[in-house]
């Protein structure tokens, strides 16, 4: 398929200029003689996927391969493969005749919701290239280039990028280029390869198109065969008053549209800030390790989804969906956002490596955080490895949440309060510096701090820890808390053991002689 979509990439570079197919190449102009050629407002670039039902329904083992739909009581083709084809099978067959001709015919449902998924995806894939994408249901794409041709290079350059994409997502395409939409479509289905980029060309190349191109009702094609008309140029030699009450104002309207006679506004298709896909399962799977193909096919999505806006993200949730259980979900974070999938699949792989699925699994859902701007960074100087650092230190944090979960890895927060056990929350752990959100106290504060102080003996008084502590400073008095119900009132000491260990300790203001140690310095 991608060899295929590789040799119409080259087919469409070696057209003309103007690109018309079905007319010699046109004569040198005249010395003096100024070329016919307009300054389009617009240059729209048309993607047709003739191809668009076969390619979004699962593969079989089968050489054979066509997709069916109802049609009216009729059940007919709408897409076959090239082995098919070759057979002498063609789109609009019926699947009886088809039967006959290719008795070992694999044929599969067509599923216009796959196809819609597909041709989003297609839409986002577009906004590389042009802010303004709009599409044609049923397998159309149309993308406003006229703006573009400088980034790019030219018109040229451009086509082969995006076939060459194109290909390398293993979509087949036909394109094909015109200055108004209608006419770009039309020529994309009729005749791919064709660039129409000067309006004063346009006429000319429509009116050798067949009508088929237009896709219009069969009773409008058959009216025009009944009168002898077969192509766009043909209909327009005809009476418009007469076009008008035979094939209604609607037809007359697309047609005047394509010639550029009318305007033809186009709705801009605005791509979403969450990334949300469903993949069907060809069977249940009852293993995790079997979910990794599937599951990195989705985050190659993903990566495409997020390269388009030059964004990343933190989070990530894979549902897994079975048939009599309840959905369970795979959830992953990452310090920093990222959009590489290689780099998500290797938190993923950390998962799935002890997943025990409570059923089999029949279709994966992903669904992203939001997605956020990540700034481009340049190359590191020899010598200077703090981003490197820091990219280990983000990576480090990654695998142990995958490995250990996210509730056993957290960092520490300052918040502004007085009392010791209150002065810190657990937060999601960031490697980069200046994360603290309350400045430290002036007064000395140990490392470890105990979640109930403890109370300590006393020897004439004094408190112990094996053997008298020796009060190097204070007190720091605490007094906090009084609104909340959970109040304090004591007097902090620093003490050093017999041992040499420095302890941080207190004792009540409330007329009780106890002590309590409450932290260790390190």
């Amino acid at each position: 398929m991608r060899h295929a979509a590789r040799r119409g990439a080259g087919a469409l570079l070696v057209q003309g200029r103007t690109g018309d197919l079905f007319a010699p190449p046109p004569a040198p102009a005249p010395v003096g003689v100024p070329e016919p050629r307009g300054s389009p407002v617009q240059l729209w670039l048309a993607l047709w996927l003739a191809r668009l039902p076969l390619v979004v329904v699962p593969s079989g083992a089968g050489g054979l391969r066509a997709v069916v739909a109802d049609d009216g009581p009729r059940r007919v083709l709408v897409a076959c493969n090239d082995a098919a084809l070759a057979l002498g099978l063609t789109a609009g067959l019926q699947l009886n005749a088809a039967r006959v001709l290719a008795p070992a015919l694999e044929v599969a449902e067509r599923d216009a919701r796959l196809e819609a998924r597909h041709m989003e995806r297609l839409a986002c894939w577009a906004l590389r290239f042009t802010p303004l994408v709009s599409l044609e249901p049923p397998a159309g794409l149309l993308l406003e280039v006229q703006g573009s041709l400088r980034l790019f290079g030219g018109l040229q350059p451009l086509l082969a990028l995006a076939a060459a994409e194109l290909a390398a997502r293993g979509d087949r395409a036909a394109l094909a280029v015109a200055p108004t939409p209608r006419a770009a479509l039309w020529l994309a289905r009729a005749a791919p390869g064709t660039a129409v980029e000067s309006p004063a060309r346009l006429a000319g190349t429509l009116a050798r198109l067949p009508l088929a191109a237009t896709h219009w009702p069969a009773r409008a094609l058959e009216d025009c065969v009944r009168l002898g008309v077969a192509t766009l140029g043909e209909l327009r030699r005809l009476p418009r008053d007469g076009l008008a009450r035979r094939f209604g104002p609607a037809l007359l309207a697309e047609l005047d549209e394509a010639y550029g006679q009318r305007p033809a506004p186009r709705r801009r298709h605005v791509a979403s800030e969450r990334f949300e896909e469903r993949i069907e399962l060809p069977a249940e799977l009852e293993t995790a390790a079997a979910l990794a193909p599937h599951c990195a096919r989705l985050l190659e999505r993903l990566e495409r989804f997020l390269r388009v806006r030059d964004a990343g993200v933190g989070a990530l949730a894979f549902t897994l969906l079975h048939r009599e259980h309840r959905p369970s979900c795979v959830r992953l974070g990452r310090a920093l956002p990222a959009a590489d999938a290689a780099q998500w699949r290797g938190l993923l792989d950390e998962r799935l490596g002890r997943l025990l699925l409570p059923a089999p699994v029949r279709a994966l859902l992903l669904r992203s955080g939001a997605a956020v701007p990540v700034a481009a960074t340049s190359a590191v100087l020899p010598g200077c490895a703090v981003r490197e650092s820091e990219a280990a230190a983000c990576a480090l944090l990654d695998r142990l949440r995958a490995r250990l979960g996210d509730e056993a890895v957290s960092g520490t927060r300052l918040v502004p309060e007085h009392r010791p056990e209150a002065a810190f929350r657990r937060v999601r752990p960031e490697p980069a510096p200046g994360t603290l959100a309350a400045a430290l106290p002036l007064a000395p504060r140990p490392l470890w701090l105990l979640a109930v102080p403890e109370p300590l003996d006393l020897d004439d008084g004094r408190p112990c820890s094996d053997g008298a502590l020796q009060l190097e400073s204070g007190p720091e008095r605490i007094e906090s808390g009084w609104w909340d119900g959970a109040g304090i009132a004591r007097d902090y000491y620093v003490a050093r053991s017999a041992r040499g260990a420095r302890l941080w300790v207190f004792r009540p203001r409330s007329g009780e002689r106890h002590w309590f140690l409450h932290g260790v310095f390190g």
